[in-house]
């Protein structure tokens, strides 16, 4: 290497570690700051005096020792000294073998590291032979190979053993500062929730995430994840079991799944600069078109002011517009085509986890507070969408749509077609009827019960639907737009084996079409301002229909 390349390597990668080296053979943050000063002016010296030096990293880790070292002696000495005048005769024996016994330590210790770091058929030769004082024969027989197999193992190991108790490594931020991995799925889940019940512990988490934008070896994830080879290889069986990792030739293995960063902010304001005003003109525009067929009879079964109901309308169109351009022109995959899972369910993993490398805002815009959609519950079809005042922290709120049974929310649609009385209920009706009265789903008014959500025949849906395509070949252009924006700020994000899912995950970005135009109406105030009883039910879309 170059003078000028080695002075580089000095600068950007080997001062860290020789400060970390220093901060973990000595307690003083000062002595440690003294020493690691000592170690930079010698390995400048030996840069600038045109010394051959053909791997930087393995000569820092020499000169390092070799002044730690020395570092000890001194200690020693000062020591030695201050038991002579005290005559601590005691200490002096203790210190004399200082030196001795901590390289006798400190080599051990490196064979451990290395050991740890050291995956599979490799680690269990060494500990068999070296360790459990099998032979090469024996080890065969227990491995299931020939003694060949276990000799050319065996020889690997001890090159890999040496050439690592050479490096300075240091292990990788995710060892001390783990990110956390939020995960879901489109399709229908397999077992016991997976794909998301896989991600339960914060090392998986990591794992993933470690293993995301390239293939990594088991030694590489220990080093980036500071956790030994079997830990991190049994971690690896169950991800690859469960189809959450790949493994790949060269005993290389890599994330299956697309990991988004969480703060996805910037791609909102993006939209919200493009394609979502003059989506939202469009669609207010043909909802106040048809204001007084869509607050009449059939369209309004609960009574709502206009206010009331594009809290509904809003979301129910945007989404059916969403889903046409998702399956059609977004590069989806549709359910049918997804696959089949050893443990059940046929889904599509993706993920979240915090990285600000897309950019943050200054301020949070209100549009980035509505959350959504979409949830059916049990049995019944009903789609709802979560507003920010949803979250789990507002107690009932928080769960509501998970935590309402199919059969409480079918009583009450039987209740608004009339085909049952709040009067003629049976015993078991009652109950059921009580725990709506709890969720607000009906209020209790002087005259009698009062419908608290939105309701459509199987016939108005229909005709609902028929309203929204009317304007899909105007809105469509904008959708393309906004696809495009969106595939373009998430390429880096997606390797390129994760390609074929790219539409799902695209599209789930589409949600800011619900939320920016919520957030214009509001703005426009063409939106009521809930009561807190409303607000669970907002935007909550019920119907006969499938």
């Amino acid at each position: 290497m170059t003078q000028q390349e080695l002075l580089s390597a000095l600068e950007s990668d080997l001062l860290p570690k020789i400060y970390g080296f220093c901060r973990m053979k000595l307690g003083s943050e000062a002595e440690a700051e003294d020493l690691a000063q000592e170690i930079c002016v010698e390995l400048l010296k030996a840069i600038r005096s045109g010394k051959e030096i053909e791997n930087p990293g393995a000569f820092a880790w020499s000169v390092s020792n070799h002044l730690f070292y020395n570092h000890l002696r001194k200690k020693k000495r000062l020591s030695a000294e201050y038991a002579s005048r005290t005559y601590l005769s005691e200490l002096v024996a203790s210190v004399e073998n200082t030196e001795e016994d901590y390289l006798q330590k400190e080599q051990t210790a490196l064979l451990r590291r290395e050991l740890a770091l050291m995956s599979g058929n490799y680690r269990k030769a060494v500990i068999l032979h070296y360790f459990d004082g099998l032979s090469c024969e024996e080890i065969g027989v227990r491995l299931g190979k020939t003694s060949g197999t276990v000799k050319w193992w065996l020889h690997d190991a001890r090159e890999a053993i040496k050439k690592g108790m050479e490096r300075m490594r240091t292990y990788g931020e995710k060892s001390y500062h783990p990110e956390t991995l939020y995960m879901a799925c489109t399709g229908m889940p397999g077992n016991d929730m997976e794909p998301i019940s896989l991600r339960k512990r914060k090392s998986t988490q990591n794992l993933l995430l470690a293993a995301y934008q390239k293939p990594v070896t088991v030694t590489q994830l220990c080093e980036e994840l500071g956790i030994s080879a079997p830990y991190i290889e049994d971690e690896l069986e169950e991800l690859v079991k469960g189809e959450l990792v790949r493994e790949l030739p060269g005993g290389k293995y890599q994330t299956d799944f697309v990991i988004l960063p969480n703060d996805r902010r910037i791609i909102g304001d993006k939209l919200m600069e493009k394609a979502i005003p003059a989506y939202y003109e469009k669609l207010i525009s043909l909802l106040e078109e048809h204001k007084e067929l869509l607050t009449q009879g059939a369209y309004n079964t609960p009574g709502f002011p206009w206010e009331r109901l594009l809290w509904v309308y809003i979301p129910w169109f945007a989404e059916l517009h969403i889903n046409r351009f998702r399956y059609e022109d977004g590069k989806s995959v549709k359910y049918a085509d997804m696959p089949i899972r050893p443990n059940g369910g046929k889904w599509i993993a993706f993920g979240y986890h915090e990285d600000h490398s897309l950019g943050t805002p200054e301020k949070k815009m209100p549009y980035h507070q509505f959350q959504g959609p979409v949830h059916k519950i049990d049995g019944v079809f009903a789609q709802g969408f979560y507003h920010h005042w949803c979250g789990t922290d507002k107690g009932l709120w928080g769960g509501i749509f998970f935590e309402t049974p199919g059969e409480v929310m079918a009583l009450c649609n039987r209740l608004v077609k009339g085909e049952l009385t709040a009067d003629t209920l049976c015993e078991e009706e009652k109950v059921l009827f009580a725990r709506a009265l709890e969720l607000y789903l009906f209020l209790k008014m002087e005259d009698g019960y009062l419908q608290n959500y939105y309701y459509a025949s199987r016939e108005v849906t229909e005709k609902l639907g028929d309203l929204a395509e009317s304007i899909y070949p105007a809105v469509r252009p904008l959708l393309e737009e906004a696809f495009s924006v969106m595939e373009k700020e998430l390429a880096d994000y997606i390797p390129a084996h994760l390609n074929w899912q790219k539409g799902n995950f695209i599209a789930m970005h589409f949600g800011y079409f619900t939320t920016g135009c919520l957030y214009l109406a509001e703005k426009a105030g063409k939106l009521s301002s809930p009561a807190e009883y409303e607000k669970p039910w907002l935007s909550l879309f019920v119907s006969d229909g499938e």
